[in-house]
């Protein structure tokens, strides 16, 4: 107790972003001993980002900022928990989340834990960008792309022949893994630094909590349903 004690009394003697960012409370290069915390913190907010998301409200002025949080937090919750819901697969499979050293050059990507802890930076993490264009190397999604494809086939022949005034197309598209990554990166770089929502087919929102189940089935082999379940 002592010892923590003065450690946190000397992180704050003059702090500064700078300072936090180097201390020995951030240093920790994160193994497959810390995916459990990771995909397990995930899946927990993208069940509350899924309580958000569920909630409809016709709009009303008057309770403009009691309708606009549902949105909002939805954006925040969904876009950190994917976040620590891909990093945690990441550790799972073996992999680094942890930044390479500069003079760690050459080295494949993503990064192996296994024989390559030593050149890692211990206190630089990996942002979503560099998950996301390494997700696929990890987790298969051919399967989801195949379903993704049969959906919309089945969708499109449920609607032929139907038409409604002023609408050009009746079905909404089925994006593939990849796109829905690229627009929850989208959310990550932009929900979480301004007031901002944009408007969202409700069939594109389980699109992509059906994608974060889908990673977490195939990489845990349990659903976020169980995952989120943070008392057992």
């Amino acid at each position: 107790m002592a010892l923590t004690h003065n450690q946190i009394n000397k992180l704050w003697f003059n702090p500064s972003y700078d300072k936090f960012k180097i201390h020995g409370f951030v240093k920790n290069i994160f193994t497959s001993k810390d995916a459990e915390d990771f995909i397990r913190t995930g899946a927990y907010l993208i069940k509350e980002a899924e309580k958000h998301s569920n909630i409809i409200i016709p709009w009303d002025e008057n309770r403009r900022y009691e309708i606009l949080a549902n949105p909002r937090l939805e954006n925040a919750f969904v876009s950190l928990g994917a976040e620590y819901l891909l990093k945690g697969t990441f550790l799972l499979k073996g992999y680094a989340v942890n930044k390479p050293l500069p003079s760690s050059t050459g080295l494949p990507h993503p990064i192996i834990l296994s024989g390559n802890k030593s050149k890692l930076r211990a206190n630089e993490v990996q942002d979503l960008s560099y998950i996301i264009d390494h997700i696929a190397k990890i987790i298969d999604f051919t399967e989801f792309n195949t379903l993704q494809k049969e959906a919309e086939t089945k969708a499109k022949n449920d609607l032929k022949g139907q038409r409604l005034r002023g609408i050009t197309r009746m079905t909404i598209p089925f994006p593939n893994a990849q796109e829905l990554l690229g627009y929850i990166h989208f959310k990550r770089n932009y929900a979480l630094h301004r007031p901002f929502t944009i408007p969202e087919f409700r069939g594109i929102t389980q699109h992509i909590f059906k994608l974060l189940d889908y990673i977490a089935q195939k990489g845990s082999s349990r659903s976020i349903e169980v995952l989120a379940k943070l008392n057992d």
